[in-house]
């Protein structure tokens, strides 16, 4: 393909692009700030096997003399998950270009910003709610997770806007004791819908104090992370919205990405430069499933 040097962008231009895609920002990455980051899975691979534990034995006191030390086994059952792509572009005009060559001044870098806030929205997506076009299981619907629905108030209704505070620290609680009950295990992370979230806010707790819901399990450490994650809305059964605790130690959950975002050399195609990134990522690796719990209907 023929082409002139000033219709591409200049490495002084790439450099700035890169800046503004490679630094994300904190909201922009939920997924991550939540799980594990599982990075050392070849990026030329198109597929990752992994264990599914289920441990069965425990540790005793051994008497002076004995033999019998008991044996601590897991049933593994291997699951195996694709890598998957995530693209996309932007295009800068060629006249864009030629005018920041001749201005001597770098072109916007507000479409990089763009594109990357696109990769990082399907990241979160893929991870909290999967995509059925391509089969993949985000955690809201992997194998094997507890599955709840939210227990009926006075009002005989679950949804928590028809609910005390009470009420819905119940529901959470309930939730929680679900995955603290597993050996070894400890529901760290509360994950709620934004919605939700407002329902913590505004729920009466302590009519005495005046507490709210979400102020009494601030007070009590009840969870280390408390977390809005838009990918709930409609996730629960029936196309309820759901909130999700679980036990996010590397153990449990992880988010595979081979590939972190990189950009591609850029293509020209008159009369328009195309910058391509990409990033690829397996999804959510869940080893141990039962200590997530999902409860619908909220």
């Amino acid at each position: 393909m023929q082409y002139t040097t000033d219709s591409l962008i200049n490495p002084r231009d790439l450099k700035a692009l890169d800046r503004r895609v490679f630094e994300p920002k904190q909201s922009e990455l939920k997924a991550r700030s939540i799980f594990a980051l599982k990075t050392d899975i070849p990026a030329g691979a198109r597929t990752y096997s992994y264990n599914i534990l289920t441990r069965s034995g425990a540790a005793k006191i051994l008497a002076a003399g004995a033999s019998d030390v008991p044996l601590v086994d897991a049933d593994l059952a291997e699951d195996t998950v694709k890598i998957y792509s995530i693209a996309a572009a932007f295009g800068v005009d060629i006249q864009e270009v030629r005018e920041a060559n001749m201005l001597g001044i770098s072109i916007d870098t507000t479409k990089a910003e763009l594109v990357r806030k696109a990769i990082a929205e399907k990241e979160n997506q893929i991870a909290f709610s999967g995509d059925a076009k391509y089969n993949i299981k985000g955690l809201t619907d992997i194998t094997g997770i507890q599955v709840l629905a939210a227990s009926q108030g006075e009002s005989t209704k679950t949804a928590w806007k028809d609910k005390t505070g009470e009420e819905i620290i119940d529901d959470l609680l309930t939730a929680k004791g679900k995955v603290d009950i597993l050996n070894g295990h400890e529901a760290d992370t509360l994950l709620l819908t934004p919605s939700a979230k407002q329902q913590l806010q505004r729920k009466i707790y302590n009519e005495f104090t005046k507490q709210t819901a979400l102020q009494y399990l601030q007070s009590e450490n009840t969870f280390a992370r408390i977390e809005t994650v838009n990918d709930l809305k409609g996730k629960g059964t029936a196309g309820t919205d759901c909130f999700v605790v679980l036990d996010s130690s590397a153990d449990v959950v992880e988010l595979g990405i081979p590939m972190d975002i990189m950009r591609h050399p850029q293509e020209y195609a008159f009369p328009r430069t195309k910058v391509p990134f990409e990033e690829r990522t397996t999804g959510l690796i869940v080893r141990y499933p039962m200590a997530i719990c999902r409860v619908d209907g909220i």
